[in-house]
């Protein structure tokens, strides 16, 4: 199985039920012409408006104990960036596969940790996300 697909597929799952329960989630797509030929990538993974509030967000997963920065693309960064001063939560999502962690590190943080010139995050910088938060009729 490619790296990610098993993360993406949960999502997907993750989307359906919220669809169905009065929250709206979609899953972006990079931009191809009618042949299928490959011309852009998706700005970022997901999107996600529930209680008036929109969440944009990439989905990474992680094999060890650290993130690497390095999977964070400036590009994807860049686009939570502009999500973010226009009012959206905006974040990488990153499955920690070694304990089962989902933790969410925030856009901003992302970009101070690479202006700092590190290289990789520990789970314990972001926060723990449950999918659940985002019913909409909670």
């Amino acid at each position: 199985m490619r790296r990610g697909f098993e993360f993406e597929n949960e999502l997907n799952r993750v989307s359906k039920y919220l669809n169905a329960n009065g929250t709206h989630m979609h899953k972006n797509h990079a931009r191809r012409t009618e042949q299928g030929i490959y011309l852009e990538g998706e700005p970022f993974d997901y999107e996600v408006l529930t209680k008036g509030t929109l969440h944009c967000f990439d989905a990474k997963e992680c094999s060890g104990d650290r993130w690497d920065l390095k999977n964070a693309k400036l590009s994807q960064l860049n686009n939570l960036l502009v999500c973010r001063k226009n009012g959206a939560q905006a974040y990488f999502l990153v499955w920690f596969r070694k304990g089962n962690r989902i933790v969410r590190f925030d856009a901003e943080l992302v970009k101070q940790a690479l202006m700092k010139g590190r290289k990789s995050m520990k789970p314990e910088e972001g926060k723990s996300w449950d999918w659940t938060d985002l019913l909409s009729y909670q």
